[in-house]
């Protein structure tokens, strides 16, 4: 293992959510006033924080000269899009252990406490892929039936008029209502079947099954329909058939009464593209929709235990990755979890990809390579798709 600490220059700006104190002649404006006054003038002085650069996990030994060159040029990539982001993390397993895992930036950019590899970001929607392996897991396991009513396992949930089940809700063909997330962040959830009473007298939107339209509820009834059929604890559900099998250590759901213990600050970019520390926010109701918090390296992990037929059984993974069709044959380009493509090379791709506030976060499988990207940051900025799909491209090439 080999480890590294390098210092360099960003032109990133900070600014601390903490009251300016005025001093000398500033003391005379407003505090907006001179929030925009110091703002320009860094700016102007194109000042910025150090960023710390800790490769945290990289086996010399075994690396061939293809994968050497595809960390060289991934951290490269990265190294000039620092920028865009105060703290990013990327893993990189491939066969069957992890090969490449870095820290690049700060987990918090006030106290200039660096990335590494036990960082945890908020994730979004990758936890969709978490929720997906599970419920196949249990269909496997003959507990839920991928056709059957949710109200099986749901009962407190009103039906419609026509009936929805866990498939449908999987591969966002269930007709639930596409709400944006603040609509779920009123209160706080202690059961996945708490949120739904801000969703459940909703009608749907369209008839089950004719339509793909990505919805967040959608994936909270899913959540509770785990949790139904796994004996009512989502989360310990999750924790017993998905992360203890694939070593994920530091995954866990984003609870602000229970805060992850290395959670990186969460920013958003304001005026003049400076940052602020995010908002607080509740995201105990988002659930298996996109209520955890990761590790890049624990994600990687669960791709290649995916991959490798260890979280479900290896003739399941065409129901988590094929695409899925709607009642007219129309194909949706999405499985269960997962976006569904090709690269420039004509290889199978999956990609899961989430955003929100205070946290980006892709991961990317290449089956035929048996290779598990995971790329996150702590802000909600663009291209972070594009990097990890770049990085994958790097290291599907065969040795």
């Amino acid at each position: 293992m080999l480890s590294r600490w390098r210092v360099g220059r960003s032109r990133k700006i900070f600014s601390s959510s903490d009251p300016f104190r005025e001093v000398g002649d500033l003391a005379a404006l407003s505090r907006l006033a001179v929030r925009k006054l110091t703002a320009l003038a860094l700016v102007l002085a194109c000042s910025g924080v150090a960023v710390a650069d800790v490769e945290s996990m990289f086996d010399g030994g075994s690396a061939g000269p293809t994968r050497r060159r595809a960390i060289e040029r991934s951290r490269k990539l990265l190294a000039d899009v620092l920028e865009l982001y105060p703290g990013t993390t990327v893993a990189v397993a491939l066969e069957d252990r992890v090969i490449w895992s870095a820290g690049f930036g700060y987990s918090n950019v006030r106290r200039q406490v660096p990335v590494s590899s036990t960082t945890q970001f908020r994730i979004d929607r990758v936890s969709e892929a978490l929720t997906a392996a599970a419920l196949v897991r249990l269909s496997e396991e003959g507990r839920i039936d991928l056709d059957a009513p949710v109200q099986r396992y749901v009962p407190t949930f009103p039906e419609k008029n026509y009936p929805i089940t866990p498939r449908q809700l999987a591969a966002h063909l269930g007709g639930i209502p596409a709400l944006a997330p603040q609509r779920l962040l009123a209160t706080h959830c202690s059961h996945p079947e708490d949120a739904l009473r801000s969703f459940a007298g909703l009608p749907l939107s369209r008839l089950p099954g004719t339509r793909f339209l990505h919805s967040t509820p959608g994936y909270v009834l899913l959540s509770a329909v785990v949790a139904g059929a796994c004996g009512g604890d989502f989360a310990a559900c999750l924790q017993e058939k998905i992360f203890r099998p694939a070593g994920m250590t530091a995954t866990t759901l984003d609870d602000p009464r229970a805060p992850a213990p290395r959670i990186a600050v969460p920013y958003v970019r304001g005026w003049l593209s400076m940052l602020a520390e995010a908002p607080p926010v509740d995201n105990s109701c988002q659930w298996g929709a996109g209520g955890f918090v990761s590790t890049a390296e624990d994600l990687a992990r669960f791709g290649l235990a995916l991959l490798r037929g260890e979280l479900v059984k290896r003739e399941s993974l065409p129901l988590l990755f094929s695409p899925q069709k709607t009642s007219s044959g129309e194909s949706t380009g999405h499985g269960l979890g997962w976006q569904v493509g090709v690269d420039a090379a004509g290889r199978r791709r999956l990609v899961q990809s989430g955003r929100t506030i205070g946290g980006r976060s892709v991961v990317v499988l290449v089956p035929d390579s048996k290779l598990a990207v995971a790329l996150l940051a702590n802000v909600d900025g663009e291209h972070l798709d594009d990097h990890a799909l770049k990085i994958a491209a790097l290291f599907a090439e065969p040795e």
